[in-house]
């Protein structure tokens, strides 16, 4: 099935923070209740009409509005869409720039030697930085851990509060690195 995503999505410092204050508020203490294990794992045993997401099934359907068990979608593909719909994934496509730029040099129809010149100083000088992506693409890939270290044989109100509570601060690390 395609990916289909929201109109005009952009995952933010706004949208993470925003998606990390519903799974848990730390001024009211409210929080959802997050499955562990699974993008998505049936209903949540107080709303039987929600269904119940890890994290990473959270940040999908906040994306998408999609639920993650009907698109068929695992963890990294969540992980390469939050990147993708980021501002971060801009500083991601040099190699995109270098190809604009390189049919545009080759629409001037310049002395070959010109035109090799111009080529080599596109591909030098747009440089690849995808530290910044690949930071945010870290702390995002740790949200599963995260959100099942804190698994006790017993899904308790308390364990669904400290896992919504670990997810969130994940989410809230991810959003201190977009711009």
């Amino acid at each position: 099935m395609p990916l289909k995503i929201k109109k005009s999505v952009v995952v933010n410092r706004k949208f993470l923070t925003k998606l990390a204050n519903s799974i848990y508020n730390p001024k009211n203490r409210s929080f959802l209740r997050l499955c562990a294990g699974q993008l998505q794992n049936g209903p949540d045993p107080e709303d039987k009409s929600r269904p119940m997401h890890c994290g990473l099934g959270e940040l999908y359907f906040a994306m998408t509005g999609m639920q993650p068990n009907v698109t068929h979608v695992g963890e990294s593909d969540v992980v390469d869409l939050a990147v993708k719909l980021s501002p971060l994934h801009a500083k991601c496509v040099a190699e995109v720039l270098r190809e604009k730029a390189n049919v545009g040099i080759k629409k001037l129809k310049l002395p070959k030697d010109l035109e090799k010149a111009l080529l080599t100083a596109v591909y030098d000088n747009i440089v690849e930085d995808d530290s910044e992506s690949d930071a945010f693409r870290l702390v995002l890939n740790r949200i599963p851990k995260i959100n099942d270290d804190v698994c006790e044989e017993e899904s308790s109100l308390a364990t669904y509060r400290k896992r919504s509570q670990a997810v969130a601060e994940k989410l809230r690390e991810a959003a201190k690195l977009l711009p």
